[in-house]
């Protein structure tokens, strides 16, 4: 690994480090601080929809600049000073409030930092695999070395954990390379091209519904496989698995990338979630559980690698954060809830399914994947480029 690369890797390892503190572990210091859980299931809620606005107004803002660490490192200045404000606040609207600016702030580092990674490596493409891996292994290494550390400790360490991992961000947003790409020559914002581009709007829809299908699995999957009397730790393995096989896609995910193109990786991720889902909504069987969690390294991670090759390929640098930004609101954001509110209804019914609805999603994105590669995909201006 060269020293870019090493730059590339921190900026990554310190964001998903944060990111594996405070989503297994936030809640419990919200309700340590006194909120109920209904309080704090909308504090995330409301927060889920806020990224998506201020994401792309980010996003933007790098586009018309061009100076892309510059936002960084001013956005992980704020999250550190938005943590270390929680020392000080309570209640709920205070809260709410606070984590409005910090959380939205927090997600809408991933495709930012995304953004800078593939305009650094520039003509490497296929090194971007072996870069976000260690984004993976950091939020395993935070998820459970962190629950080791917080066992009977106060909750209030979290808030300490969450701190100094913000630290890193800022640590990791200012050793990044400096790149500075020509600003837009227009006042046209990239979001308003971006729409008018065919091709990116079926890719954008494809992939936001492959994402959007890991709803029920986030959701309600531990719960599932807890009432069949699976043990919690072997639950754990079992989330475990998947990311294992996520980091080995994101190390060897190169031949792939090389091999096939952005629709049938797409497609490839839309059959793997067709038959994933459909055993998960099938059976509780640990067997039949253990084949189907080794489809998320193509499931989560074969989409992912497809986005960002696409976008890297296909967009040029005055509005590659915004179709960066774009993708990870929609898909994780507006689709991924609207999924979500779906898969909870069926459960409530019908627990396992929930997974049904999934395959309904993967299926969606198998035919705009089909409907991709049957579009054009250069523009002019990139032809021009």
């Amino acid at each position: 690994m060269n020293l870019l690369s090493i730059r590339l890797s921190t900026s990554i390892f310190a964001i998903f480090l944060v990111i594996g503190i405070y989503l297994p572990f936030l809640p419990t210091w919200m309700e340590g601080r006194g909120l109920t859980a209904q309080q704090v299931g909308t504090i995330f809620a409301v927060a889920l929809w806020v990224r998506i606005p201020v994401g792309l107004c980010l996003a933007a803002i790098t586009d018309a600049t061009g100076r892309r660490k510059s936002v960084l490192v001013a956005v992980s200045l704020v999250i550190l000073l938005g943590f270390v404000s929680f020392l000080f606040i309570d209640g709920y609207w205070a809260l709410l409030f606070g984590w409005l600016i910090v959380g939205t702030l927090l997600t809408s580092t991933i495709p930012l930092t995304d953004n800078l990674v593939m305009t650094s490596i520039g003509e490497r493409k296929s090194d971007y695999g072996r870069i976000r891996l260690w984004g993976s292994i950091s939020f395993i290494a935070a998820s459970i070395l962190g629950g080791m550390y917080l066992q009977d400790r106060d909750s209030e360490t979290i808030l300490h954990l969450l701190i100094a991992g913000s630290v890193a961000i800022v640590v990791g947003a200012l050793l990044a390379p400096s790149i500075q790409t020509p600003p837009r020559t227009t006042r046209k914002p990239a979001l308003f091209e971006l729409l008018q581009d065919r091709p990116f709007v079926v890719f954008i829809l494809t992939a936001a519904c492959l994402q959007a299908s890991h709803a029920a699995l986030y959701g309600f999957a531990s719960i599932t496989w807890k009432a069949a009397g699976h043990s919690e730790g072997m639950i754990g393995l079992l989330w475990a698995e998947g990311v294992v096989l996520e980091v080995l896609l994101f190390t060897f995910g190169r031949s792939l990338m090389a091999r096939y193109r952005a629709w049938q990786v797409l497609l490839l991720a839309s059959v793997a979630g067709i038959v994933r889902w459909t055993v998960l909504g099938s059976t509780t069987d640990l067997y039949w559980l253990i084949a189907a969690q080794a489809l998320h390294a193509l499931t989560f991670a074969g989409t992912h690698l497809a986005a960002v090759m696409y976008i890297a390929r296909r967009i040029p640098h005055d509005r590659s954060a915004s179709a960066q930004s774009l993708y990870d609101g929609l898909a994780m954001g507006f689709m991924f809830g609207i999924a979500m509110m779906l898969a909870g209804w069926t459960y409530e019914s019908s627990t396992t399914d929930a997974f049904y609805v999934m395959v309904v999603f993967s299926a969606l994105g198998g035919i705009g994947a089909i409907a991709l590669g049957k579009v054009q995909h250069p523009s002019a201006a990139h032809k021009a480029r």
